[in-house]
């Protein structure tokens, strides 16, 4: 009785272990800042560990004056959205981190952190990327939009996304409509419209209810995998390594990451 009543204890406290991407020109410390602004309740439920992009900012970022710097950015583009850069070390620096300090059981990102999570989600379920980690078992998309770079048009194509995903969506964001656009991918979504704009919304009583059911059905549904299904999560390197440097790579160029475009 004792040995089951302290499983149920440690069961209960368990948290979803989360990867944080933050926004454009950014930090992870800033995400993590956003964050706290959530009901306490929320952070009984997830584990985020918020990093930092791999490449500095190289322009001004419309946080100064509200966050200090230093700030980074997880990729670069031209001024027409047409070019894009960084996105294979990108993508590496990722996989990476998720291989060193995972496993993680998804994703959490702001703008262009939400962006990016729910491209690698797609990418991971079609076989392109992230192989060599445990699958993402869900998203949280905070200001969401789509990846526009050509070669990941497939992410968005049919079949669609079936990764759970809670989305946060604001009445004034001016990505809201590019936002509902990126969601018409992802085939089992959760959305909260919140009455903010661009940013980590402060949730009300309703709002954070929502939430929660939403953490704790995916809480549950993990933990009411079956073992020898979690330990074939553990996946290794194999011919689909190849896949993702055939089909998904969209810079050819080899400047040193830190250059700037």
């Amino acid at each position: 009785m004792g040995l089951d009543a302290g499983l149920i204890v440690q069961k209960t406290q368990r948290k979803l272990r989360l990867l944080g991407l933050h926004g454009f020109r950014t930090s992870g410390d800033i995400l993590q800042r956003q964050l706290s602004k959530w009901d306490p309740s929320l952070h009984d439920l997830i584990d985020v560990d918020c990093i930092d992009a791999p490449l500095p900012s190289v322009g001004k970022s419309d946080v100064e004056g509200i966050f200090e710097g230093p700030y980074y950015e997880w990729f670069r583009f031209n001024k027409d959205f047409t070019e894009f850069y960084y996105m294979d070390e990108m993508f590496s620096y990722i996989t990476d981190y998720m291989k060193l300090h995972g496993p993680y059981d998804g994703l959490i990102g702001f703008s262009q952190g939400a962006i990016i999570s729910g491209c690698i989600a797609g990418l991971q379920e079609k076989g392109l990327a992230l192989q060599d980690v445990p699958p993402i078992r869900l998203v949280v998309l905070v200001a969401p939009a789509q990846l526009r770079a050509p070669h990941l048009k497939i992410v968005y194509e049919e079949p669609t996304i079936k990764c759970p995903t809670l989305a946060f969506l604001g009445d004034k964001d001016w990505l809201r409509s590019a936002g509902l656009d990126a969601l018409k991918s992802f085939a089992n979504c959760t959305i909260i419209n919140h009455r903010h704009g661009h940013t980590v919304p402060r949730l009300d009583e309703a709002e954070t209810a929502t939430a929660a059911r939403f953490l704790k059905s995916q809480l549950a549904a993990i933990d009411a995998m079956p073992q020898d299904q979690v330990k074939d999560s553990y996946l290794t390197f194999t011919a689909v390594h190849n896949i993702v440097d055939s089909k998904v790579h969209i810079n050819p160029r080899n400047e040193d990451i830190y250059a700037t475009p």
